[in-house]
């Protein structure tokens, strides 16, 4: 009786594999995923920004589905960063509001997170940029 059932089970797991790689995903073929990571600052990374992004092969159009922004921290005060983004040619605009760090020790960080391939949409050439409260410097990358 044991071995018909693991039988059985070895059959139906094969059916499994077989449905599932008969019926791929077209729709996720056609994205490209890109990650942009960089620090600014002194030896140390001052200032972290990582964003992930996706677009279709041949479109000028780029999803921002993560944003992540990080910095050294010598004091224990509270530290509030947000996104800025600003379209080609245009004017400086706020994507998330004031987000609290959590603390990381020698670092705090903080990020958003809209899911995958969800989240606003901006034209290729697309600069973001991490801004810390109380700070005028700023961390960007541009979308490619």
């Amino acid at each position: 009786m044991a071995k018909v059932a693991q039988r059985i089970g070895v059959a139906v797991g094969a059916a499994v594999v077989v449905v599932s790689m008969a019926t791929p995903s077209s729709s996720a073929a056609s994205y490209v995923d890109k990650t942009v990571r960089l620090c600014t600052g002194s030896s140390s990374c001052g200032y972290g920004l990582a964003i992930d992004y996706w677009y279709k092969k041949g479109s000028n159009s780029r999803g921002v589905e993560w944003v992540y922004a990080s910095k050294d921290t010598k004091s224990n005060k509270a530290a509030y960063a947000r996104w800025l983004y600003k379209k080609p040619g245009g004017s400086t605009h706020v994507g998330k509001g004031w987000r609290k760090a959590k603390d990381k020790g020698s670092f705090v960080e903080t990020s958003w997170y809209a899911g995958n391939h969800k989240g606003p949409r901006f034209p290729k050439g697309t600069v973001i940029c991490i801004h810390w409260k109380g700070s005028s410097k700023k961390a960007c990358a541009t979308l490619k």
